[in-house]
């Protein structure tokens, strides 16, 4: 067994990844379909070829026809079981998933009772079948601030039973910066309820440093532009603040032009706490075992760095700490034998 290999059998963890954009084209033709929905193409191949990144535009424009195909409880049910298979097929053993539920209440019709019902609904039959275990991120869609921001708290403040872990912050960081926020994030500490803003992906240092100070980021979606400021980088190492990065996402979305430009291996050099994560993986023809299979293949990580990023992703992870100790065992337990298969 070679180290590529090793990459895709151990055990992992993932903090940075959408449901809906985790949607395989196989899945939406079949949505679509019972839906009487027309697609921009008619089978698998096509749908795969319109899937493919291309601008920003064309990534919204996706992730728009994506939830708009949507209507159903069958549908939340068939994608979050779906999710699980995938989990499973990459030994992800556990998941932090983030749902941008206003966008889901408006595109379908339903109630968000009904959605989240549907939605556990598959993740416990991807649980009794697999042993998979995540939970929900319900995030803010920053472009449309002040309309829905105050309704996804209260959800979310209502679902902690229901596998709602933590509140999320997307959308356009430069247009909407993190300050516009800063109040329901406030309400969301004081509730107990994590927060986890994306941050330091199409805008600089100064959004990490504003999500970090004023919305009270436990942890940070991308986050790979601190590298801009040193003064931060030397914070996150200090403070050991997780950052969920997603290289593939950022070549993808123009952030870095390639691997080699990338600021992943600066940032693990420097000590900060690093998790790998695969964003819309269908989105950006990636997963996360291919992402780790980067890691190798770009970065030069080693078989030792690449058990550190799993344990990692389960350190970062939201779950209860007795919890942790237990999976952060299990994975030992594994990383020591196939450790011995590589060797």
């Amino acid at each position: 067994m070679n180290t590529i290999q090793f990459a895709q059998r151990i055990p992992k963890a993932e903090l940075h990844v959408h449901l809906e954009g985790s949607i395989r084209p196989k899945t939406l033709l079949k949505i679509a379909q019972r839906n009487k929905i027309d697609l921009p193409a008619k089978d698998e191949a096509g749908l795969r070829d319109f899937y493919r990144f291309s601008d920003f535009d064309h990534f919204i424009q996706v992730y728009s026809l994506i939830t708009s195909c949507l209507k159903t409880p069958e549908d939340y049910r068939l994608i979050a079981y779906e999710f699980g298979v995938e989990c499973a097929r990459q030994n992800i053993r556990y998941a932090e998933v983030t749902f941008t539920l206003d966008t889901n209440i408006r595109m379908s019709g339903l109630d968000w009772e009904t959605i989240l019902e549907s939605l556990n609904t598959g993740r416990k039959e991807a649980q009794d079948e697999y042993g998979i275990q995540w939970n929900w991120i319900f995030d803010i869609n920053r472009n449309n601030p002040g309309e829905q921001e105050a309704k996804i708290l209260e959800i979310a403040l209502r679902s902690k039973e229901k596998g709602c872990v933590a509140l999320g912050l997307g959308g356009s960081e430069l247009e909407y910066p993190g300050q516009l926020f800063r109040d329901v994030f406030d309400h969301a500490d004081k509730a107990g309820l994590a927060c986890v803003p994306h941050a330091g992906e199409t805008a600089g240092a100064e959004s990490v440093w504003q999500s970090l100070n004023e919305l009270h980021a436990v942890r940070i979606g991308h986050g790979v532009r601190a590298i801009e400021d040193p003064k931060l980088v030397e914070y996150l190492v200090d403070h050991q603040t997780p950052l969920e990065i997603c290289p593939t996402s950022n070549i993808c979305l123009g952030v870095y032009p390639d691997y080699n430009t990338h600021p992943l291996r600066k940032l693990w050099d420097a000590g900060v706490m690093v998790t790998v994560n695969s964003d819309d993986p269908p989105m950006f023809n990636t997963d996360l075992n291919h992402e780790y299979q980067v890691l190798v293949e770009q970065f030069g990580f080693q078989a030792k760095d690449l058990e550190k990023i799993s344990l990692n992703g389960v350190k970062a992870s939201l779950l209860p700490d007795d919890e942790k100790s237990l999976m952060i065992t299990e994975f030992k337990n594994e990383f020591k034998t196939l450790r011995e298969a590589l060797s």
